[in-house]
């Protein structure tokens, strides 16, 4: 009885002494040890109202007001502050001399991420250990090898989680400033530890989309660099889910992403569309390297087509430099343009695209001054809704009595044609359209702010040109080898193009004919076959073959 007394005595007391040990043991003043550790591998000042000794759930310390204070030059509010950091350790290597972290718990995060009106994040200098905090924003977009996951790595942590945490970007330099919401982050990462891969399960709610957002998958194996063999992701924005893969070495990284379907309405992305359409097959294959930035395949299936594009882009400017191609088969051009929310023309048919871009920035003043590219367009069988060309060249040379079997279309079997793109403006320089009644040849600008200012040459069927002929004798003077040449000019915008003749060019065409004619006689009179006397009957003869009277 007096051992089993003496064994429970000793318990309640050991008990009490470990009950005790967060009194009696004032972790506070270790902080000068530990803080310059954590500065250092964050590169940024941390403040710690309180650290603890815990017993109870498990052993360990709990750092209370924990905050990382954000880089001097976009502020002195915190880049992160916690309600509570709680580290476990495992019990039994305790008796051996070590300390083997168990569990790291963030409670409570509040994360704030900002882009100034320079577009520099303010985690660009996070983990840069050993640089010193710029004074002015510095635009380093790729961070160091060193950071926070090789100090996780090197402490072999079993489990690292956050609960409850909230995310905010604001993003300031847009022409309107713009903040995003990450609510409810929970995120729980496993086995990190040096050779291992770990396992990573983030979700939260995006704001102000409403979007659920959950991410999962592996990455590693870990090292002492940021250096990642592998990386296998699934990302779930919403009802779409992307499956990504890659890796990473020192400041070059490839990219890898699939998605089976994407469909419009799901992505908290604002589109000018009147309905959702669905992208299938989609992929993105991407590089980095350093600050240089390489597309080497985006493709889809969208509208029965196929589109495949290819870039690239040099960051570390407030315009980045840019280069691309897109190439566009098989896209059917109504369902296209029909899910648009504002198209300017509805045109059908099957179109084919190449084209070659290059400029500076992305806002629509960069682009205006900066976007050069050549592009070769072809679209077959099809019609341009409420629009007739040759509607318009009748109504022109005021000839009645001529029915189109399409008086609100212009039907066309081919459209081809070439463009340059300079300073805001689209050149084309070379325009192809063949229909039954007619075929187009043209060339001209169109502005990116819609102005038009085209030439087109329509060379109506013989047939045709024999009807309208037989109507309007005037129209014998757009008359050329039989067949009515009706040269137009299209100008307004391309919500309202306004039409009407080109009068220099049928000026220059009567005159054209008149010489020939007057060559004609003058010809004959050199020969002898037509005398002085009957050279007024000729020129009278020829005007009425002009004019058709």
């Amino acid at each position: 009885m007096k051992i089993v007394l003496g064994s429970l005595i000793v318990v309640v007391v050991v008990a009490a002494v470990i009950l005790a040990l967060p009194f009696l043991i004032d972790l506070n003043k270790y902080q000068d040890q530990y803080k310059p550790l954590i500065e250092d591998a964050l590169n940024r000042k941390v403040q710690l109202q309180d650290i603890r000794l815990t017993i109870w759930p498990q052993i360990g310390a709990r750092v209370a007001g924990f905050a990382v204070l954000d880089d001097p030059a976009f502020g002195a509010s915190p880049f992160t502050t916690l309600t509570s950091l709680d580290v476990g350790v495992k019990f039994m290597p305790l008796f051996g001399g070590k300390v083997e972290v168990e569990d790291i718990t963030l409670r409570d995060p509040t994360i704030t991420i900002i882009k100034n009106e320079k577009g520099v994040l303010n985690i660009s200098t996070i983990g840069r250990t050993g640089v010193e905090l710029p004074k002015t924003p510095s635009r380093a977009p790729i961070p160091s090898t060193e950071g926070p996951l090789k100090i996780l790595a090197l402490l072999a942590v079993d489990r690292v989680s956050i609960v409850g945490g909230t995310l905010t970007y604001r993003d300031l330099s847009a022409a309107k400033p713009n903040e995003y919401l990450m609510q409810d982050l929970q995120v729980a990462l496993k086995s990190v530890r040096l050779g291992q891969s770990p396992s990573l399960h983030v979700a939260a709610l995006v704001q102000p989309f409403n979007l659920p957002v959950t991410l999962d998958g592996t990455f590693g194996p870990l090292k002492e660099t940021t250096d990642i063999e592998a990386i296998h992701l699934q990302l779930a924005l919403g009802k779409t889910v992307f499956t990504v893969t890659g890796s990473a070495a020192g400041h070059d990284a490839n990219v890898h992403i699939t998605s089976p379907v994407i469909n419009t309405a799901h992505i908290p992305i604002t589109l000018p569309l009147k309905k959702p359409v669905e992208l299938q097959n989609f992929e993105i294959a991407a590089a980095v390297k350093g600050q240089d930035a390489y597309l080497s395949n985006l493709s889809f299936q969208l509208f029965d087509g196929q589109v495949k594009v290819q870039g690239g882009l040099t960051s570390g400017s407030d315009s980045p430099p840019f280069t691309g191609t897109a190439t566009i088969q098989g896209l059917q051009l109504g369902p296209a343009l029909d899910a648009l929310a504002a198209p300017q023309v509805s045109i059908s048919g099957t179109a084919g695209v190449d084209l070659a871009l290059k400029g500076h920035g992305f806002s629509m003043q960069d682009l205006t001054k900066t976007l050069e590219g050549t592009s070769h367009v072809a679209v077959k069988d099809g019609k341009i809704e409420g629009v007739n060309l040759l509607q318009e060249a009748i109504s022109l040379l005021k000839v009645v009595g001529i029915s189109l079997n399409h008086p609100k279309a212009t039907v066309f079997s081919t459209i081809e044609t070439d463009l340059a793109i300079k300073e805001g403006i689209i050149h084309v320089q070379r325009l192809l359209m063949d229909s039954h009644d007619f075929q187009a040849t043209g060339n001209g600008t169109v502005g990116f702010d819609q102005t038009l200012n085209l030439k087109v040459t329509l060379n109506l069927s013989q047939t045709l040109s024999q009807k309208i002929t037989g109507s309007s004798p005037a129209a014998r003077l757009a008359l050329t080898e039989g067949r009515l040449n009706v040269p137009l000019l299209i100008t307004g915008t391309l919500q309202a193009p306004s039409y009407g003749l080109d009068s220099n060019a049928l000026t220059g065409r009567v005159q054209e004919q008149m010489k020939e004619k007057v060559k004609e006689v003058i010809g004959d009179l050199l020969r002898g076959s037509t005398k002085p006397g009957d050279l007024k009957h000729k020129s009278q003869d020829v005007l009425k073959g002009l004019l058709g009277r």
